[in-house]
Order: C-alpha cells, then sequence, then structure tokens
C-alpha cells in the first residue's frame, strides 16, 4: 500500500523527498523539505485485473485511486506520490487499521468497472503466428499474456499496438498483433470461463493452473499466526486436513527455502494433491 491510498482530500502532509528523486527531476526544485501543502486532487488509474495469476482481485476492470495532487501555499499545484508525509500520524494508523482484513492484511479501495474487453484470443491458447519478415513466422506458440491496456492504442506508423505477448515454444517471449494471429486450439483458461472440459498431462499441472486462477488460498501456521511453516508442521496440516499442498521458494538474504501451504477450494481436487504430497513423503494415504 501507498500513502496515497490512505490520502484524503483536505489532509495536510509536508514534503520529505530523498536526494536521489531530487537529482532526476525538477520537480521538487523550489519545494524545499519540510514545505506543508494540502491534498487536493487524485490521478485515477484504471487497472486490469488478468485471468492469469488471480492475485488478489479477480479478473476484471478496476478504478483505482492513483498518485495525489498537493496544493501549496503559493498556489502551486505538484504531485506528492512518494515525496510527502501525512502530518497527523495517529489518524494515518487509524486509516491504516481500518483497510486491513481480520488476518492483518492491507486491502486497497478498488472499484470494479467491468470485465476484461473481449479478445478474439486468450491466454493460454494455442496459436500460430504470421509474423511480417520474422523467423518464428508460422511456429506454434502460446497466448502468454493480454496488455489490455493497449489494445486500442497504435504505434507511431498508425498500425495497430502488438498487445499479446507470445510464449515461444524454445523459450523466451515476444509481442503480435492481433490480425497476425491464428488460432490452433483453445487452452484451459478460455475452457474453463466457457465450462468446457479441461486437460491436464498431471496432477501437479491440475494443481498449477488452479492455483493461477485464483482457486487456492495460502494457509497461516496456527503455531504463530503467519504463513511461516517447518516441513513437519506442513506434513501435520496435510495430514489433518487443514491444508492440501504446498510449495518451495528460495528464501532472501539468505534465509533458507520458505515453506508455503495452501489449501484449494475444490475439495475433491484439495484431498488428491493431499494424498499425493503425502504419499510423496511416504506417510500413509488418506
Amino acid at each position: 500500500m501507498t500513502l496515497s491510498e490512505l490520502l484524503q482530500i483536505g489532509d495536510e502532509v509536508i514534503f520529505k523527498v530523498d536526494d536521489e528523486r531530487r537529482a532526476w527531476t525538477n520537480t521538487y526544485k523550489d519545494v524545499p523539505n519540510g514545505t506543508k501543502g494540502v491534498v487536493c486532487g487524485f490521478y485515477d488509474a484504471v487497472i486490469y485485473e488478468p485471468r492469469v495469476p488471480v492475485l488478489v482481485n479477480p479478473p476484471g476492470v478496476y478504478h483505482q485511486q492513483g498518485a495525489v495532487s498537493i496544493w501549496l501555499p503559493d498556489g502551486r499545484i505538484v504531485p506528492g506520490d512518494w515525496s510527502v508525509e501525512m502530518v497527523d500520524k495517529n489518524e494515518e494508523k487509524r486509516r491504516d487499521a481500518a483497510m486491513r482484513d481480520k488476518n492483518g492484511v492491507l486491502r486497497t479501495k478498488h472499484v470494479r468497472l467491468g470485465d476484461l474487453p473481449p479478445t478474439k484470443f486468450w491466454e493460454g491458447d494455442g496459436v500460430r503466428v504470421h509474423f511480417p519478415d520474422n523467423e518464428y513466422s508460422g511456429q506454434e506458440m502460446t497466448i502468454g499474456r493480454i496488455d489490455y491496456s493497449f489494445m486500442y492504442k497504435c504505434r507511431n506508423d498508425g498500425s495497430p499496438w502488438p498487445f499479446y505477448e507470445i510464449s515461444l515454444e524454445r523459450g523466451g517471449t515476444t509481442s503480435a498483433e492481433e490480425s497476425w494471429i491464428e488460432l490452433v486450439k483453445r487452452g484451459n483458461i478460455w475452457k474453463y470461463y466457457h465450462n468446457e472440459p479441461l486437460s491436464f498431462t498431471d496432477l501437479k499441472e491440475e494443481a498449477g493452473f488452479f492455483k493461477l486462477i485464483g482457486q487456492a488460498e495460502e494457509v497461516r501456521n496456527p503455531a504463530n499466526g503467519i504463513y511461516s511453516w517447518t516441513k513437519e508442521e506442513m506434513l501435520e496440516a496435510i495430514k489433518n486436513g487443514t491444508a492440501h499442498g504446498f510449495s518451495v521458494s528460495g528464501g532472501l538474504f539468505g534465509s533458507g527455502p520458505h515453506i508455503s501451504v495452501c489449501r484449494f477450494k475444490n475439495e475433491e481436487l484439495g484431498q488428491r494433491i493431499a494424498q499425493a504430497t503425502l504419499e510423496g513423503f511416504g506417510l500413509v494415504s488418506i
């Protein structure tokens, strides 16, 4: 969360611009640290939440309060962004606490405007891209990401912006215009949202897919109240039904591997994952 999400019109702020920021912008040339101002407005930000990966909000288009504008006593209006602090620290703490859920996780103010704009192709679709003068032209590839904010933008020569990110078979990505793309087969993302049968090579791929679309929730360790687990605690949680599966990521600054434990919303899938996990550790099947 940024301070802009806590601020409201009329709040008094004080400028505190770091030296590095002053070095590359003239915005605060005549705004010394300690200058006070009043919040007078915000920029509007439109956010496109994709179908994959789903992190917090369901797929769709959202309005979010953007960078803040500050009115100075001399009549100037300057951007505040990361260069101001709220004068009333007690009110800042109160608002911060009010925006946290029961687990203490910050929930930003997003207003859903509607569904994602319709596109001919979806993430995960198998396609053939006919690039003009490109060595990859005609090869089968996969739609990786869709940059919805560029759907109706054009390049300098007037041609449509290539807003599809294409995943190449040999690794790496490139971009493509919609008119260059030929559908080969629909992927599981499109099938899921159109109630078509899904296909997976194994349980690992199936579990990964449902995590990507937001159908699994990370579980807090009841022993410490945070998302930190030991191997023994994780296995006990899976055995007693608190969780279904886990993943391991590298720790930061030499802290060692981090175990993340999750529970799937689909109980039948979760039970299959839990059983496979316990069997993988040589434990009795559930």
